[in-house]
């Protein structure tokens, strides 16, 4: 049986549908069979930074809701046929029952090794069923004091709905600003939200340029690349060191 991780965020504009949707092509370029859902309803992104942008046909509420049956909703990647993706609804407007969420997503736990949902930003009704619907929870926060602020919040709703095992990425990581002073380090991040450390990426325009084309981050020589896999492979269970940009 495969793993449920919700990825969620107090805030927004942190980089957590960046964050799923290169966990899922760091997964899937290992051979790990990947499916990522969409679970911002009436914003949804994920297909973007996926290359898979207006491919859906049927989206998650039409799975919810019983409009089509899972297969014909499931959007196969072009280069990587074992990572498949679930498109987010448009309709804002939509309220989703938790428990055919949770359904589904234990279904897709039988058929993938990892089922990643990108959750909304915030803690309202999406990030609610998310969580619900998890094994495992990754809370993604910037070293700004809003974002740390709101990640340490997010911590707490989460172990007051349940006991899944929760962890903590810190994005756009600029080292030489967080030993100025300028941003919260390492560690105050993870005193002020009191998880441990899953992983850190580093603020890269690179990542940028690949989400707005859709395309996987170049592999060589990139430390961002290197942080997402060392990401992949801790899920894994692997004890793999911080990406080298942070040792340096």
């Amino acid at each position: 049986m495969g793993t449920v991780i919700s990825i969620v965020s107090g805030k927004g504009g942190v980089g957590k549908t960046t964050l799923c949707a290169n966990l899922a092509f760091a997964l899937a370029l290992e051979g790990h069979s990947v499916i990522a859902l969409d679970g911002d309803m009436g914003l949804k992104n994920l297909d973007i930074l996926l290359g898979l942008e207006s491919k859906a046909s049927f989206d998650l509420l039409d799975i919810l809701e019983e409009r089509c049956p899972i297969g014909q909703a499931v959007v196969v990647h072009d280069a990587l046929p074992n990572l498949h993706m679930i498109s987010g609804s448009e309709d804002y407007t939509a309220s989703v029952d938790k428990r055919a969420m949770r359904r589904l997503c234990r279904w897709l736990a039988d058929h993938y090794e990892y089922v990643l949902i990108d959750a909304p930003a915030g803690v309202g009704e999406g990030f609610r069923n998310a969580v619900f619907s998890a094994q495992r929870c990754i809370v993604v926060s910037t070293p700004d004091l809003t974002s740390v602020r709101d990640a340490g919040r997010t911590a707490s709703i989460i172990a007051g709905m349940c006991s899944v095992p929760c962890e903590l990425v810190i994005n756009k990581v600029r080292k030489q600003m967080m030993k100025k002073g300028y941003m919260r380090n390492v560690d105050q991040v993870m005193d002020s939200v009191s998880l441990p450390l899953l992983g850190l990426v580093p603020h890269d325009d690179e990542v940028v340029i690949s989400s707005n084309r859709g395309i996987i981050l170049p592999q060589t020589k990139s430390n961002t690349a290197t942080a997402f896999k060392n990401i992949a492979r801790r899920l894994q269970g692997e004890d793999v060191q911080l990406a080298g940009f942070w040792r340096k």
